[in-house]
């Protein structure tokens, strides 16, 4: 048994400890008593050992055992103790009163020291069990809280632990300071309580809170839906409704066994999903930890990839509907993993583009693409090549400056680059966006919207973008020509960019009957299988040289 293992022992059972020592204590004064008599009486040193019981009460018992103890060791020791055993002389009163009363101050200062060194104890208990700007039991009394139900197998079935996160806490704190986060979580937690009496809250992390519920007979998905309805009620600021955006994770006790420590990663892995697809709440299933892990592994593994050469460029051609000619290519981000093998862009990039290593992929692709083009040039293929990019490229400092020294570095101008960037990226901070591609297209680099039609919409900004050229995303072309749907959205995509001087470009033209279709209504340009697949550096120039630069137009 370790120290603290002893403390917490020993304050668990301080009851049992006070009644043994008590008397023992007693009996340690009546010891002294003895020993300062046989050894002669008062005059002699020995008095000075009714420290010992003292002192060791005002720490077990505090100040009440130590003036108790104090005051008996002063009177044993005062008036039924003479001076000198020997010739029976006794003690004058103010002598053993001013003895008593160094006794009593003595178990007074020692039981205060107790009793101050145990509430600052109780103090360091409380506050490692619980949050001290809210007064909130944290994640360590949650963790004790599930352990004491999973030992009890009547309350550990049917139990349910969500963990609620305050998506917008930076837009709040950014607009009411620090002491919002504060305050939103104590509203919420109380709001919960009011709604579910048998709602056990957590504060578990800054912006984040943990349920712990019993759902008895109900069913866990109304339960969840109840804890919803709660949580969109806005909070009051100074009088202000707040709105709070939260999603939730859930996780339902089913197994024996998993740690407290399990349980709560489960509820934040579901929470993780509900934050990625902004749903309102996600329940746990086991697919969600091993997607989850394996994402994880996917980027944790990314850095080394890239310098290993596993990450390559794919180069698919863009042609002119019109006359066939090779317009230019888009460079495709390829895995070829050593355990999991070829690994498709939708497998990693978009989780890649939500952490910081969307910077480290786009960097490369850039580099890789560059270097290739200026290679190309000097074997006489003048083509641009397009590379996505995403807004957190553009929103970080200096981007523009790294684009335009990896032209200079390789003797190209901007116009050999297009930069491809998403419809709903746009959105993400659309002024600062417009900003940097206004730098950008100062460099001649030609900007273009990837997947038109699928985003928030950017209709409303679309005129002040600095584009050349749109693309159609291939969920609408290979619907095409028998979808009347596709075809009214295609035909208007194209009228408004060619009414605005934009091109259009259409990707996932797989059959002769899209191209002609895409054609007949004016589109610019295309892209697909039926073209060529994206092809690697090498095989793309074979393929260019072959076709001479120009595609063979499908026939009538």
């Amino acid at each position: 048994m370790d120290t603290i293992q002893f403390f917490a022992w020993a304050d668990r059972h301080l009851r049992e400890i006070r009644l043994v020592l008590a008397p023992l204590f007693v009996l340690m004064v009546a010891g002294v008593y003895a020993l300062v008599y046989y050894t002669g009486g008062i005059k002699f040193v020995y008095s000075h050992s009714m420290y010992l019981p003292i002192l060791l009460s005002g720490i077990v018992f505090g100040i009440r055992g130590g003036v108790f103890i104090g005051a008996l060791g002063g009177f044993a020791l005062g008036p039924l103790m003479p001076i000198d055993v020997v010739t029976g002389e006794m003690q004058n009163t103010a002598n053993w009163l001013y003895r008593s009363g160094f006794f009593v101050l003595i178990g007074m200062l020692s039981g205060l020291a107790s009793d101050r060194a145990r509430d600052y104890i109780d103090h360091l208990k409380w506050v490692s069990r619980h949050d001290p700007s809210t007064g909130l039991p944290n994640r360590s009394a949650l963790f004790e809280r599930l352990a004491e139900i999973k030992q009890s197998k009547t309350q550990f079935r049917g139990t349910i632990l969500t963990v609620v996160s305050v998506e917008n806490m930076m837009e709040l704190k950014a607009a009411f300071g620090f002491g919002v986060i504060r305050e939103t979580i104590g509203q919420l937690a109380h709001r919960f309580v009011a709604d579910q009496p048998d709602c056990a809250v957590y504060r578990t992390e800054t912006a984040q809170l943990g349920l712990l519920l019993d759902a008895g007979e109900r069913l866990v998905d109304e339960l969840v839906d109840e804890l919803v309805a709660t949580a969109r009620q806005p909070i009051l600021l100074d009088t202000i409704p707040i709105h709070i955006d939260s999603r939730m994770g859930t996780v339902v006790f089913n197994r024996d066994d998993l740690t407290p420590e399990e349980y709560l990663q489960q509820a934040e892995a579901a929470l993780i999903i509900a934050q990625k697809k902004a749903q309102d709440s996600v329940t746990y299933e086991p697919a969600i930890v091993s997607f989850t892990e394996e994402n994880l592994a996917i980027l944790g593994s990314l850095k080394e990839a890239i310098d290993e050469g596993q990450i390559s460029l794919d180069y698919q051609p863009k042609v002119y509907l019109a006359s066939g000619t090779v317009h230019g290519a888009e460079a495709l981000i390829r895995w070829n993993h050593p355990v999991r093998g070829p690994l498709p862009p939708e497998a990693f990039m978009p989780r890649v583009e939500q952490s910081t290593l969307v910077q480290v992929i786009t960097e490369f692709a850039l580099e890789q693409a560059i270097a290739q083009m200026a290679l190309w040039h000097q074997d006489g293929m003048e083509i641009p090549v397009a590379v996505n990019i995403s807004t957190r490229n553009l929103l970080q400092p200096r981007f523009a400056e790294q684009v335009a020294g990896l032209l200079d570095h390789y003797h190209l101008n901007g116009k050999s680059l297009e930069l491809e960037i998403t419809e709903g990226a746009l959105m993400m901070d659309m002024e600062r966006t417009i900003e940097e591609l206004l730098r950008m297209t100062e460099l001649d680099i030609i900007i273009s919207i990837d997947d038109f039609g699928t985003g928030y919409s950017s209709l409303q900004y679309l005129h002040r973008l600095p584009i050349s050229l749109i693309k159609i995303d291939q969920s609408f072309v290979r619907r095409l020509p028998g979808d009347k749907g596709a075809v009214s959205i295609v035909e208007a995509a194209v009228m408004l960019a060619h009414q605005m001087g934009i091109k259009v470009i259409a990707e996932g033209v797989e059959n002769p009957a899209i191209y002609r279709f895409l054609k007949e209504i004016g589109c610019d340009l295309a892209q697909g299988f039926l073209l060529s697949r994206p092809l690697p550096a090498e095989a793309f120039a074979t393929w260019y040289r072959k076709c001479s630069g120009t595609f063979a137009v499908p026939a009538e």
